[in-house]
């Protein structure tokens, strides 16, 4: 889905006339010339650089969670006049078991210069077959560059005040902005920048640009069905900041392009794919023979090639550490260029879009299918912050209708919040983010369904606080009432499974006053995704009234890489405290989801914790990604050996527990100690798939061939 997200943006308005100044017009007129091409002298350079694309995903509050990492070195020679290649000299990747490589999207993800009377994204896409059959269509995305000899037919510019005083060589530079902005609306189909760029007043180099690019005119016809589906949004942002190189040569310092998209169905998430380069090490070539043509202005040829392979796996000499460069920005330093369906600011929207995939399609044991509708309405200007909601659908099997209301407040890094809900509210504990939280597919087609439920009616107030930036810490407190329903399981197998589902497990009826607060530190960082660091989690929750009990959980986990050694590391544990402990607060452990090698929730109790580590080497052979048909990339074999080991213990303190347990309705028990199970084997493509053997540690039992996606066994 990230291919198509540079087809979409805004058109921005026309502005009354081309510049804002006279002062204004004259700077621009100079910065074509400077800008134009390169002093005669200059023939060309090579130099060193460092990238990384990644995928990840951002939610609502911004967290953003990586889900692959590929970082690339290169030595690259620009011959002016002639071609632009880049060599890669090493590469080495982590990801959450991905079957591609970002290759598969791009060729290409760095420019020489933004000399020219056209500009490049950054990112070159790699020709398709209607693309190859169309002559017309390229494989990228080229803008008219805004110092372009024709830049009035499609831009107006603004601004042109001063920024700031830079020191470089022992030269004072004067930088100033210009803002610029695209206003073709006539039939023809370009692409423009629309941003800011910083320019060097003396000499009128460009410093910095900073935007996102637009296609103008109209539509073409033959878009792809994805292209045409509502509901999608994407926009590519980029940010080219250059250095001065020799005194003389404005040139990159770092180039940052950034594809972001939405789609309406999946909810409020954003996904991401982020590139970043770090250039090095330059070479000006001065001296070079060639005799240079007015042909700066032509497309670049450009070559990607790579070293032997056993150069790039072996290569080790990395300026930064792996996923250092993704987690040391975040999309919103673009939310001053979003389009308008992503802006804060503006007339009132109503959107028909859910805030997440389950509050308009779910398949579960107890509703059986679920579907439903939400509508928003983000006040934006209106009332600052303020977006009012409402959902309601229908559970078929059960008959039953389930929706609410919510409203939230930003100011700030405050977020106010209320809602009134019934809802199908899963007991499982332990959830991982963005994991499920019911049976989809699997309960469709296989009649699988690890979950359990209750029927939930709440009535919540919140306030929401971000400490520092939102990769330091959030404090989270609600307060309100609720109600809790058993339920039952009303399906006997799913529209395709065989197999039978198992009864849904008992819960406590009764209303509570409620109180809940959630403490992230590092809210971005887990050990599930693939950003390196350390995160923790605390929540908290009493409840007073007819059902009554004290519940608290600690979460940390970690994620480290030295080298080629992986190492992710995960802890949690909790504690259930009341005189009468509703079964549904228990802590139940067994399963796929939390201690795998036991029966599905054959443990519980009111007090447990749950342990996964998992390290992994991989060797410095066969890394190179590999192209497998058309524009696939799959990442290169990379093997290597992994161990793991995943623990979980329970503990029923008290009668009270006792009680709690029996009231599950299935036959559930302590742990006795602490149950392991150890696993090791042979991991491929970087840990994104593995082979070997699993067995528990803490009794006899045999040895189990596994194999899957992902790093752990």
């Amino acid at each position: 889905m990230l291919l198509p997200l540079m087809l979409f943006a805004q058109l921005a308005a026309a502005q009354d006339s081309t510049y804002s100044s006279s002062a204004l017009r004259t700077l621009v007129t100079q910065a074509t010339v400077a800008n134009r091409a390169p002093a005669a002298e200059f023939r060309g350079y090579r130099a060193r650089v460092e990238s990384e694309l990644s995928l990840l995903l951002r939610d609502s509050l911004g967290r953003e969670r990586a889900t692959q990492l590929e970082q690339f070195a290169s030595s690259i020679a620009w011959v002016r006049g002639g071609t632009y290649e880049m060599h890669v000299l090493g590469y080495r990747t982590q990801s959450l078991g991905s079957p591609f490589s970002t290759l598969t999207f791009v060729r290409g993800w760095t420019e020489p210069s933004l000399y020219g009377d056209r500009l490049r994204l950054g990112v070159q896409l790699p020709v398709d077959s209607a693309r190859r059959r169309d002559s017309t269509r390229t494989d990228t995305i080229v803008a008219v560059h805004p110092f372009a000899a024709d830049r009035e037919r499609f831009y107006r510019y603004s601004g042109g005040d001063t920024l700031a005083v830079l020191r470089s060589a022992g030269r004072a530079i004067t930088v100033v902005r210009v803002r610029v902005t695209p206003h073709l609306r006539d039939s023809t189909r370009l692409s423009a920048f629309d941003g800011e760029i910083d320019l060097d007043a003396e000499r009128q180099q460009i410093v910095r640009m900073r935007g996102t690019f637009v296609i103008l005119g109209p539509r073409r016809p033959n878009r792809s069905m994805l292209a045409r589906m509502p509901g999608l949004v994407g926009v590519a942002y980029c940010e080219f900041i250059n250095t001065e190189v020799d005194g003389k040569y404005w040139l990159p310092a770092s180039q940052r392009t950034e594809l972001q998209s939405t789609f309406a169905l999946l909810g409020q998430s954003r996904a991401i794919m982020r590139i970043m380069s770090t250039f090095s090490n330059y070479t000006i070539d001065e001296t070079s023979a060639a005799v240079l043509a007015v042909a700066d202005s032509r497309p670049i040829p450009r070559q990607l090639t790579w070293a032997p392979s056993d150069s790039v796996s072996s290569f080790n000499d990395w300026r930064a550490e792996l996923g250092e460069a993704t987690s040391s920005v975040s999309a919103g330093d673009f939310a001053d260029f979003d389009p308008d369906i992503w802006k804060t600011t503006g007339s009132p929207r109503l959107e028909l879009f859910p805030t997440r995939i389950g509050n308009v399609v779910r398949y579960n044991r107890v509703e059986g299918l679920y579907t439903g509708v939400e509508a928003n309405v983000r006040m934006r200007s209106a009332a600052p912050g303020l977006t009012l909601g409402a959902l309601a659908g229908v559970a078929w099997a059960e008959r039953t209708l389930r929706g609410g209301v919510h409203a939230a407040l930003r100011r700030g890094p405050w977020t106010f919040g209320a809602r009134g809900e019934r809802m199908l509210a899963t007991t499982n504990d332990f959830i991982r983010p963005h994991a499920s939280q019911s049976g989809g597919l699997a309960a469709i087609l296989g009649s699988i369904d690890d979950f359990d439920y209750v029927d939930r009616r709440v009535a919540l107030g919140s306030a929401t606080r971000i400490l520092g930036d939102i990769d330091d810490a959030i404090v989270t407190l609600q307060f309100g009432v609720g109600d809790d329903r058993s339920e039952r399981a009303r399906l006997v197998n799913g529209l395709l499974g065989r197999g039978g589902f198992r009864p849904n497990r008992g819960a406590a009826d009764g209303t509570y006053a409620l109180g809940v607060l959630d403490v992230e530190l590092h809210p971005s960082l887990s050990g599930v995704f693939v950003q390196q660091g350390v995160g923790a989690n605390l929540h908290y929750e009493i409840g007073r009234g007819g059902l009554a009990w004290q519940r608290a959980e600690l979460s940390v986990s970690s994620r480290q890489y030295w080298g080629p050694v992986a190492f992710s590391a995960e802890a949690r544990g909790g504690t259930v405290l009341g005189a009468r402990i509703p079964p549904q607060t228990l802590f139940e452990l067994g399963g796929s989801g939390a201690l795998p090698g036991y029966a599905y929730k054959e443990f519980a109790g009111d007090r447990a914790a749950l342990f996964r580590g998992f390290a992994s080497y991989t060797f410095p052979v066969w890394r190179t990604p590999h192209r497998v048909r058309g524009n696939y990339f799959i990442p290169g074999l990379a093997p290597g050996f992994g161990v793991g080991l995943q623990g979980g213990w329970t503990e029923i303190s008290s009668d009270a527990a006792r009680a709690a347990v029996l009231g599950l309705g299935t036959v559930a028990r302590a742990t006795n100690g602490i149950r392991a199970t150890a696993s090791f084997g042979v991991t491929l493509f970087s840990g994104s798939a593995h082979i070997g053997v699993a067995r528990p540690v803490d009794r006899q039992a045999e040895w189990k061939f596994v194999v899957g996606f992902g790093p752990s066994f």
